[in-house]
């Protein structure tokens, strides 16, 4: 194990040293240096199973975050909380295997790095395992009195976050986007487990209607696992209310293959609000 890892070591010196060789010697080559986390991380750092021992919860909840490729702990960045399913946990939009022959986990730090390689904002993306609360309740204290301060006292924050999830964690989506709107810059709900008493309520419980955030709906047409016509009744309403909504129906299921392709549209809509 020692001599493999002596073995990458000299690659990765003997690559630093060719590289400013080349641009001392090309005074007008303009392209960067090779940068060491670059090469060790191309796809950005995944911090795995941080842990808070959480008074609201009354237990230790664990949380991932994803760091941007080229990440400099000097400089203030945006936040996507990016939020799981139901029967899921902090590490499924960061998975990228295959169970029985179908894709699972959102393969977040591949699709995230290239967002940000192809000119995206960088942003730090944080991960929280929700077990089955749905959000709210307890956790719903843990994730504004907790989880936020925690992360966002430990890096340098910029003082904007937006927020996205998948079925129960598109239900979680837009609970807190409506119950806290002014803490979110864009909420993005993916194949949301939804509730439309409970969301008009939240709509309605809002004076201002200036202080929402945009939203997006994204469905798929074949999804048997939640209710799309619901979600619809909830967008309509909200729309209806002045809040900015946009609502996209594709073909697809209630699967990480739909999940994937809902991603790229999530950083986007977030790092343009950032």
């Amino acid at each position: 194990m020692k001599r493999t890892l002596l073995i990458i070591a000299a690659v990765v010196l003997g690559a630093l040293a060719f590289s400013a060789c080349s641009n001392k010697n090309n005074p007008e080559n303009n392209s960067d240096p090779v940068d060491l986390n670059e090469l060790m991380n191309p796809n950005g750092r995944e911090i795995h199973n941080l842990e808070i021992v959480s008074a609201a919860m009354k237990q230790t909840m664990k949380y991932n975050i994803w760091l941007p490729p080229k990440f400099d702990k000097e400089k203030a960045y945006p936040i996507l909380y990016l939020l799981h399913g139901a029967g899921d946990d902090q590490e499924a939009w960061l998975a990228n295997t295959t169970q029985y022959g179908m894709t699972h986990g959102g393969n977040a730090a591949e699709i995230a790095a290239r967002y940000v390689k192809n000119g995206g904002t960088p942003m730090i993306i944080v991960m929280p395992d929700a077990q089955m609360t749905f959000y709210m309740g307890d956790y719903e204290t843990y994730f504004h009195d907790e989880l936020m301060p925690a992360v966002e006292s430990a890096y340098k924050f910029s003082g904007k976050r937006a927020v996205a999830g998948l079925s129960m964690g598109g239900f979680g989506t837009l609970y807190h986007a409506l119950k806290y709107p002014s803490k979110f810059t864009y909420a993005y709900s993916m194949s949301p487990a939804s509730s439309y008493d409970m969301f008009k309520w939240l709509v309605d419980s809002q004076t201002d209607k200036s202080v929402f955030p945009p939203f997006t709906f994204e469905v798929g047409n074949q999804d048997a696992t939640v209710n799309n016509q619901d979600s619809k009744t909830c967008a309509d309403y909200m729309s209806g209310q002045g809040i900015q909504v946009e609502w996209i129906a594709r073909d697809g299921g209630h699967t990480w293959d739909f999940w994937r392709e809902c991603l790229p549209k999530a950083l986007k809509k977030a790092g343009e609000s950032f």
